[in-house]
C-alpha cells in the first residue's frame, strides 16, 4: 500500500509526518499559534507558504481544530519562534502500516549499524564519565566537543560526534543534543589525519593549558596549520598555539571516547593542583 503525506521538516534533522489531507488543518492551526506568538501575517504566509490572505483566513477561521493538530502547532511553532526552519515537503512512503509522528531524518551512513551502535554508546558513556564534572580553566571559545571514528572510517561522515557540542552550565558539563555522524568537522578531519599516525580512534578538543605537563600524559605541538611538528611516538595531547583568529587550544587523543574522557579528567585533576 502506498502512502501519502505530507513531510515538515522543523529542524535540520526532526520532521513531523502527517497525512496529506491533514496539512490544510495543520496549516491553520500553526497560522493560529504563530500569529498569537506576534509574528506578522507577510512573515506567517512565508513560513507556511500560503498567500497573505490565506493566513487571514485561516487565522479569523472559527473551524474547530483538533487538539492533537494544536499541540503539534504550538510544539512546531515554538521551534519557529527559536529561529529553526522550517519547511513543507510531500513524500511518498511505501509501508503497509500508518505512518505518522515525529521522527529524526537520518543520512544513509547514520542508519543504526552494529559498528555505529558501538560507537554511538562508547560516546555516551564518555558523556557519562565526565556529566557533572567541572572543567572551569579548561573551556575553548569554541564549543566541547568528542569525536569518534568507526573502524577504517574514510571521511567524516564515518565520524560521530555531540550535535552542538557539550553542553556546559556554570563550568559543569551537563547534557548533549544528541549524537551524530559527520557533523564535527574540524575535529572529524584532524582525527582522520591522525589516525594515519597514530594509534588512535577518538579525538576531544579543549582549550591550551600548560598544567597539561604536570600530568603524566605525553603532549606534543601542532604547527599552526595542524600538522605534527616532530612526534612520531605516541601522544596523548597535542597543542596548537593558536594563530591570527585562531585561538590556543589542546586535543586530547585516545583509543575512544572513554579514553579521551579519563584523561581529561587527569588533565581536570591536574589543573586543580597546579593552581
Amino acid at each position: 500500500m502506498i502512502y501519502n503525506f505530507v513531510l515538515m521538516i522543523y529542524m535540520v534533522e526532526e520532521a513531523a509526518f502527517i497525512d496529506s489531507d491533514d496539512a490544510i488543518t495543520l496549516k491553520k492551526a500553526l497560522a493560529k499559534s504563530l500569529y498569537g506568538k506576534k509574528l506578522d501575517q507577510s512573515k506567517i504566509s512565508d513560513i507556511l507558504e500560503i498567500s497573505q490572505p490565506m493566513v487571514s483566513n485561516y487565522i479569523g477561521s472559527k473551524e474547530q481544530i483538533s487538539k492533537r493538530f494544536l499541540d503539534l502547532a504550538e510544539e512546531i511553532s515554538n521551534k519557529i519562534i527559536d529561529n529553526k526552519s522550517a519547511k513543507f515537503h510531500t513524500c511518498i512512503i511505501f509501508s503497509e502500516k500508518p505512518f505518522e509522528g515525529s521522527f529524526f531524518i537520518a543520512n544513509k551512513n547514520e542508519i543504526i549499524s552494529e559498528q555505529n551502535r558501538k560507537v554511538i554508546d562508547n560516546l555516551a558513556e564518555a558523556f557519562s564519565i565526565l556529566k557533572g564534572k567541572n572543567i572551569g580553566g579548561l573551556m575553548p571559545e569554541v564549543k566541547i566537543n568528542i569525536a569518534m571514528a568507526k573502524e577504517n572510517a574514510e571521511t567524516s561522515e564515518d565520524v560521530a560526534g555531540f550535535l552542538n557540542g557539550l553542553v556546559i552550565v556554570d563550568d559543569k558539563i551537563t547534557g548533549y543534543n544528541g549524537i551524530r555522524f559527520g557533523k564535527s568537522r574540524h575535529l572529524s578531519s584532524l582525527l582522520l589525519d591522525l589516525k594515519n599516525k597514530f594509534d588512535i580512534n577518538a579525538i576531544m578538543n579543549i582549550a591550551y593549558v600548560e598544567n597539561i605537563k604536570k600530568t603524566d600524559l605525553k603532549t606534543d605541538y601542532l604547527t599552526k596549520d595542524y600538522k605534527l611538528k616532530n612526534s612520531k611516538k605516541q601522544v596523548d595531547v597535542l597543542l596548537h598555539k593558536g594563530d591570527f583568529g585562531i585561538e590556543p587550544c589542546a586535543y586530547i587523543l585516545g583509543k575512544d571516547a572513554k579514553d579521551v574522557s579519563k584523561k581529561l579528567l587527569k588533565i581536570i585533576d591536574g589543573n586543580k593542583h597546579g593552581k
